[in-house]
């Protein structure tokens, strides 16, 4: 059966990267079966794995975000030491983007526990929120919003139907297999000429966004643009700056359903898939070189993995000898103190001082430089092995 593209439905060539391995690890750091495979879309641009099994089933049951309390977040960076978190700086980029006037109707769509609209209710109480998920696992943290909120499970509500100024998406749309049924969703809850404004990661700032199983989309600027103008929208703005590995997307939608001919632009098109096929070959060889180091280890040394997300979670998994792996370290506060495979997650500050090698679990374009940032590893002899 061929593989069809989830943007504009072309028939995909085979894959051009398939693990390794019979295993593939997902957004929860679950090791899975099943061999991942990843597909460009040569018309639009789009980057696409393939599904999982029962997809419907691993979210009910198994994909949970930051459920551990309220203020439970992810770590977005560290500036000159200080942890900023992804819900705070979400929510200043929507507020720099996109008009939040007083009584206008905002929309959560696949909100989960929805930190980021919380923040911006916080500061701006005048605005009304809505919020709606697959899944009511998180109607709890709903239920203490600082005001009142009105939610749906399962499915939208269809009284909303065409009153939403603001519909929001914050890293959900690259779970989605029907990206169609999404669209078409949003857009019935859109009043004519309201505003869709969405997060996904951007997989050529983020290479790990490559092989994570649950993530069966992979956007592209172009195959952004194509979907979202196929789909009805215009004023399209797509913004790799503002958010660190992600697009941010702001689009508007017409008032009238004239759907006009789309155009690809085949030049980035071409650059998106020299990039993928680099992408493919570092990880076809990056398991390699963990084995190849770990080899040269003391067999009694003892390993720290910096990083307790996906890049030290793969790390882990590839080890042969992860018995010499003490702790991971991690300067995510809600992380720290918690434990992955039965070793304790740590800050930089608390590891042991016989560690002599550290296995670093971060993307590669930022690594070096958050490694360099430690200041209380710059006396330590320290040996690192980055991916």
């Amino acid at each position: 059966m061929s593989q069809l593209c989830n943007v504009c439905g072309s028939c995909l060539k085979p894959a051009i990267y398939e693990s390794p391995d019979n295993l593939s690890i997902t957004t929860m750091n679950t090791l899975i079966d099943g061999k991942t495979s990843v597909y460009f879309c040569h018309n639009c641009g789009h980057l696409q794995t393939n599904e999982l099994p029962d997809l419907a089933d691993y979210y009910a049951s198994e994909y949970e975000i930051n459920l551990n309390s309220e203020d439970d977040d992810q770590l977005y960076k560290v500036i000159d030491g200080k942890t900023i978190y992804r819900a705070d700086h979400q929510a200043a980029v929507l507020q720099s983007k996109v008009d939040l006037f007083p009584g206008c109707r905002v929309l959560d769509y696949g909100c989960a526990k929805a930190p980021t609209l919380r923040k911006v209710v916080a500061t701006q109480p005048d605005i009304e929120p809505f919020l709606f998920d697959v899944t009511d696992k998180y109607v709890s943290f709903w239920n203490s919003y600082p005001k009142e909120v009105k939610y749906s499970v399962f499915q939208p509500d269809q009284s909303w139907k065409g009153s939403m100024d603001i519909v929001l998406s914050f890293y959900a749309l690259e779970h989605v297999a029907d990206l169609t049924e999404a669209i078409n969703n949003v857009k019935f809850l859109l009043k004519p000429g309201g505003t869709f404004y969405f997060i996904v990661p951007n997989v050529y700032d983020n290479i790990a966004d490559f092989i994570v199983a649950d993530h069966i989309n992979h956007f592209s600027k172009s195959s952004l643009t194509y979907f979202l103008s196929k789909e009805g929208f215009h004023d399209i703005v797509v913004d790799d700056k503002a958010h660190d590995a992600a697009f941010v997307v702001t689009a508007k939608l017409k008032s009238k359903s004239e759907l006009l001919p789309v155009e690809s632009n085949k030049q980035e098109i071409i650059s998106c898939y020299n990039s993928c096929l680099e992408m493919a070959d570092y990880w076809q060889e990056a398991i390699n070189r963990i084995h190849e180091y770990e080899k040269n280890l003391s067999s009694t040394g003892l390993i720290a993995i910096y990083g307790a997300g996906f890049y030290g979670n793969l790390i882990a998994s590839s080890l042969n000898k992860f018995n010499n792996v003490i702790c991971f370290i991690d300067q995510n506060k809600f992380l720290q103190g918690t434990c992955i495979n039965n070793r304790p997650v740590l800050s930089p500050e608390e590891m042991n001082t016989e560690v002599s090698s550290v296995f670093v679990g971060l993307n590669p374009r930022i690594a070096q430089e958050t490694i360099d940032s430690i200041e209380c590893w710059k006396n330590r002899h320290l040996n690192f092995f980055f991916l």
